[in-house]
């Protein structure tokens, strides 16, 4: 099947979204909701024009916007519940808060990191600047150590963003998610982060009325990490045997006792989508302080690098002739 490939942040998803459920809460037909869209999203003008199109011909709106590039495997399910179940409001507004607090999570992070960038932009240059102005270097040494120096971390920060994706290029992916679980910490907030996105999509899927044998492969096939997926095979083999919910996550190791007391209570109560929905707001809140310290603490932890550097290289070269030359 063709499927146009377009890659949306989550701040794209997020007005996208809000916006989709402003007119369906307005109740503007499809092809009005997404002409107006192609007007007010200029940056998914074309994308949309195709999703319209696709509309046009007869499509869903999950399966065009799905083959437009704009909604990916995990939309299309949860849309196409929705269409199903004349729900298209709440799911579009679910999807909407949860971009949006993904969104301001990641745009909290990057403005505190604008200001220690640019201090080390300006380190950079200014470091080398008393060898050079006292004629200790020339100008082609100011500038390998400056300009030089500032294409060596450029181009480090720029090949550590596409690691994964050239990773993936090269076949390498599971060992890139293998190593991802090896380190302690990370291994830590990958797996919260993802169980969590797991749970809210099980969660959005039930209560678009879906059964859980059909939910539940493709909530863990929206996992990311492969070697996370592989621990799911336990529950994914239970399907169709007349297991509860509780007793078929309770095969996965990386579900906790937590998760599964609120899947059971939840299950119990006849309520399994709501509770499990309200939990993963609860995480969602939990994983939103841990952004905001890891937001905090950044820009310090560069800070205190720029600091040392500097005081290295100085400190350095000032105490370099009283070591004795015979040590």
């Amino acid at each position: 099947m063709f499927k146009t490939n377009f890659s949306l942040s989550a701040e794209q998803l997020a007005g996208l979204f809000t916006q989709l459920k402003s007119l369906e809460s307005a109740g503007l037909p499809a092809f009005s909701a997404f002409a107006l869209l192609i007007k007010s999203e200029t940056k998914l003008k074309k994308p949309l024009a195709l999703m319209l199109q696709k509309l046009k011909s007869g499509l869903s709106i999950s399966e065009a916007g799905f083959r437009a590039g704009i909604f990916n495997d995990t939309h299309k399910t949860l849309i196409h519940a929705a269409e199903a179940s004349g729900n298209l409001e709440e799911v579009y507004g679910q999807l909407a808060h949860h971009y949006s607090g993904l969104s301001i999570r990641i745009r909290k992070v990057k403005s505190r990191l604008y200001f220690p960038a640019l201090t080390l932009v300006i380190s950079l240059f200014v470091q080398p600047l008393p060898a050079f102005v006292s004629s200790e270097i020339n100008g082609i040494d100011y500038l390998q150590l400056s300009l030089g120096r500032f294409l060596v971390i450029g181009m480090g920060i720029l090949l550590l963003t596409r690691l994964p994706n050239i990773l993936c290029n090269l076949g390498l992916e599971t060992a890139w998610h293998h190593l991802q679980l090896k380190v302690p910490v990370v291994s830590k907030w990958i797996i919260k982060r993802q169980i969590n996105e797991f749970l809210f999509i099980l969660a959005m899927m039930l209560e678009g009325g879906l059964a859980f044998s059909e939910t539940l492969p493709k909530a863990v096939a929206s996992i990311k990490n492969s070697c996370l997926r592989e621990q799911f095979i336990p529950a994914l083999t239970m399907l169709g045997r007349g297991a509860s919910v509780t007793d078929t996550l309770m095969k996965v190791p990386i579900i906790n006792g937590t998760i599964l007391h609120v899947v059971n209570s939840s299950e119990q109560s006849g309520k399994l989508a709501s509770g499990i929905l309200h939990f993963t707001q609860l995480e969602a809140e939990a994983i939103q302080i841990q952004d905001d310290a890891l937001a905090e603490w950044l820009p310090r932890l560069v800070y205190g690098f720029i600091v040392i550097w500097l005081a290295y290289s100085i400190l350095g070269n000032q105490l370099a002739p009283v070591v004795p030359s015979n040590l």
